[in-house]
């Protein structure tokens, strides 16, 4: 993956994971998802979205509960990759987790738990064309086995929260490749946003958010791409050095192998016998014989 392609994914995905911290869009998300649920009620809501404070630690976009009957892990997803379902069963494992321990439950215990049922859906935005439904069994275990795992793929444009999501994502790289990482390149994406209804609620009550959220996106690819350069400098220069003195030890290692060969040429040459020669030059007579026999023929 480019520089410009993880600023890119940072920049929307920010966005995405800043969107739905928010109850009330989650709670929107759910009834997209599932408008046959009319009792269910905002307060029904529980985020539970794996977060960490460290670099290498497990977390995700968006986990959520309702009413306790489902887990929904949502993971923006705007290069794609294939590992995405097992991804996902690194994230519901640990959710589930998480979710026993907040009850006070243990899984050792005699009878069944009874835990929500979980759905995973994956949000892409790219242009690649993807399948409807990702199998873990099919991708990651050529069919065979008994564990599976299935994810469905949100990718169209229309009036849910999370299409109009992929819309916002369109037209921020639409915008980036006309303006670059720049505030116009932001504020021309929410504004076109709010024109075509994309996010519209969000990011007219969030536009300064937005915008400094962003900027500092940018500013951390600028700083990282900066690094990045000047440790492939040290490296190169690096290399150069271990090269230069690599290929001198070398033209020295030949040119006292030269030198040897002359002087063994020139001791036989005055009549000196090879165990001698190789005593002298502190050599094996038999690279002396080699030397000289092969010079001679």
């Amino acid at each position: 993956m480019t520089s410009e392609e993880t600023t890119k994914r940072r920049s929307k995905d920010s966005v995405f994971v800043n969107l739905f911290s928010d109850k009330s869009y989650v709670f929107r998300l759910y009834k997209d998802l599932h408008p046959e649920d009319k009792d269910a009620k905002l307060e029904d809501v529980e985020i539970r979205t794996l977060e960490s404070a460290f670099v290498n630690s497990l977390c995700n976009d968006l986990g959520f509960t309702v009413r306790n009957k489902l887990i929904m892990l949502v993971e923006a997803q705007s290069d794609w990759t294939w590992n995405i379902p097992l991804r996902m069963l690194f994230y519901v494992s640990e959710t589930i987790r998480r979710y026993i321990d907040s009850l006070g439950l243990d899984e050792h215990d005699a009878a069944p738990l009874k835990l929500p049922p979980a759905e995973f859906y994956v949000v892409y935005s790219g242009p690649q064309k993807v399948p409807e439904k990702l199998s873990l069994k099919n991708i990651c275990f050529n069919g065979l086995g008994s564990l599976e795992l299935e994810v469905n793929v949100l990718n169209v444009v229309d009036g849910t929260i999370y299409g109009e999501y992929i819309g916002y994502c369109k037209v921020f790289d639409a915008q980036r490749k006309t303006y670059g990482r720049s505030v116009r390149c932001i504020q021309e994406t929410i504004r076109i946003c709010i024109e075509k209804g994309y996010l519209a609620d969000y990011l007219t009550a969030h536009k300064n958010e937005v915008i400094t959220m962003i900027e500092r996106l940018f500013d951390e690819e600028t700083q990282r791409e900066r690094h990045d350069r000047a440790v492939e400098k040290r490296s190169w220069e690096k290399g150069r050095a271990e090269g230069l003195a690599e290929g001198h030890a070398e033209g020295l290692a030949e040119g006292r192998l030269t030198t040897l060969k002359e002087n063994a040429a020139n001791m036989r040459a005055n009549g000196i016998d090879d165990e001698t020669i190789a005593k002298f030059l502190s050599v094996d007579v038999v690279d002396v014989k080699i030397w000289l026999d092969s010079e001679e023929n």
